[in-house]
């Protein structure tokens, strides 16, 4: 069946469009201002040897380069060898904002950019593809996922490069068409992949990290099975700060960003110092899913509060896929604390490298290049890994009821 699918993909002509309006700036142009600057990332130094290698190979494929998706997507190959997951490539169009979904003649000239018609359409026969697709197992990563309210997707191994497409068979989005190409899945190690690709509420062209199990994109929630729940990141409240009591013995709080800017930083202060001197109680979860990071500015208030905690009391850690950068040091000091252990699944794997001023725009004016500066080295050895837990949880039950279960038999 996998040969079935390269066969439709092998034979598929894809609809691209002009990279540039100027003929005299091209991917090339791109790729070369990016090697520079790359060139001076704390990340290059450590992985000079890849990234030359890589470098070598691409400058050849970029040649041949002459679409705006394509482009986009080889730049972001290239970062990979650099094994730093905050170095991204995005495009300086947003993309349909809630400005342009909320004015009519803006949201039609949207229709007619160069982006909103980026995406490649393979020529391809989706009914077939489909049926190969529904024959699929829950644990195999080809297959059928949906997203209420957004799309059906269905994702296929390309067997020339090694990596995988997601394709849209069915769309109830405005801005999404039927048989565009959506994402490539590129596998980079240790189970994650990197999506490079168009984000589903805007058609923005970005790259993140994401990680498929059981069924279930972890980071970007689509799912083979939409009356199934994914427990790993449903949490008991939307806020992003929340505490409630649990037990007489156990007190649930949910960290949900630790972002060092206003007005997020002023409302962690305020949910910080409702709990100087109020955790009294033996036993404390610490809810990390979801948290996307920040800065030590942030969480090193809570941070002193838990450590004088753990002095006499427990700490369970609750982290998942979408916990990262900040949240992923966060959790790893943690542990190291007193009566501290982590539970839940993998983390994301993006936090030896910092971000401080570093974003360029490439010279063709389509592209915005967002460049590490600053190397965590007691943090290297968990980029594109992750902080394994010491405890991990299934997907397929509530983990606060997996932990109280684990707190009753330990």
């Amino acid at each position: 069946m996998n040969k079935r699918i390269f066969l439709l993909l092998f034979l598929s002509s894809i609809i691209t469009n002009a990279y540039s309006q100027n003929e005299d700036c091209t991917c090339m142009t791109d790729l070369t201002f990016l090697d520079t600057k790359i060139r001076k990332m704390p990340a290059y130094k450590i992985n000079k040897k890849a990234y030359n290698t890589s470098y070598s190979k691409i400058s050849k494929e970029v040649v041949s380069i002459n679409s705006l998706f394509d482009c986009h997507s080889l730049l972001n190959r290239l970062l990979i060898s650099l094994n730093d997951n905050h170095s991204r490539v995005y495009s300086i169009d947003p993309g349909a904002t809630d400005e342009v979904y909320s004015n009519p003649e803006k949201f039609n000239q949207f229709k007619k950019t160069e982006l909103f018609n980026a995406y490649p359409q393979p020529n391809m026969d989706l009914d077939s593809l489909q049926t190969v697709l529904n024959t699929k197992a829950i644990l195999d990563l080809e297959g059928i996922y949906k997203r209420e309210k957004y799309m059906t997707i269905g994702v296929f191994k390309n067997e020339v490069n090694n990596n995988y497409k997601a394709i849209i068979l069915d769309s109830q989005s405005d801005i999404w068409q039927v048989g565009e190409i959506i994402y490539t899945l590129i596998p980079y190690g240790n189970d994650y992949l990197l999506s490079i690709g168009g984000s589903i509420s805007s058609k923005r062209l970005i790259a993140y990290t994401e990680r498929i199990e059981n069924g279930f994109f972890n980071f970007m929630g689509f799912q083979k099975d939409i009356t199934q729940t994914n427990y790993s990141s449903k949490t008991p409240s939307k806020n992003t700060y929340y505490r409630e009591e649990l037990s007489d013995e156990i007190i649930y709080l949910k960290i949900g960003s630790f972002s060092s800017w206003y007005p997020t930083l002023s409302d962690a202060e305020k949910f910080y110092e409702t709990l100087d001197g109020n955790l009294n109680k033996n036993n404390l979860i610490v809810d990390l899913r979801n948290n996307g990071g920040g800065g030590d500015r942030n969480s090193d208030i809570l941070y002193k509060l838990l450590k004088e905690y753990s002095k006499k009391n427990k700490i369970y850690v609750l982290v998942n896929h979408r916990t990262i950068s900040n949240a992923e040091q966060f959790a790893h000091k943690l542990r190291s604390l007193d009566n501290c252990k982590i539970f839940g699944s993998r983390t994301n794997g993006t936090l030896a490298y910092e971000v401080k001023n570093s974003n360029y725009t490439l010279p063709c004016g389509n592209f915005i290049a967002v460049l590490t500066s600053k190397k965590h080295s007691e943090y290297l050895e968990f980029e594109s890994q992750g902080i394994e837990p010491d405890v991990t949880f299934s997907s397929d039950s509530d983990w606060i009821i997996q932990l109280e279960n684990y707190m009753k038999n330990n």
